[in-house]
């Protein structure tokens, strides 16, 4: 029997935990001088998640529950 089409099996979302996993530059950066969103955005990821505060925070490990998505 064949699978309905469900479009939520196509969501994928990461913290930022899993992006600086990736890119170690982030680890870094002072992200109370430096927007952790722009810095995302310039590696095609962006912030999901509403309670995030720009530069609240100066270690990225304080944002790593935060989720991101893929900008394609």
């Amino acid at each position: 029997m064949k699978k309905p089409f469900n479009p939520d099996d196509f969501n994928t979302f990461l913290t930022v935990k899993s992006v600086a996993e990736r890119f170690e530059i982030l680890t870094t950066m002072n992200f109370s001088k430096v927007s952790l969103a722009e810095e995302l955005i310039k590696l095609n990821y962006e912030i999901i998640s509403k309670p995030y505060e720009d530069k609240k925070y100066s270690d990225i490990s304080d944002y790593y529950d935060i989720e991101v998505d893929e900008i394609v």
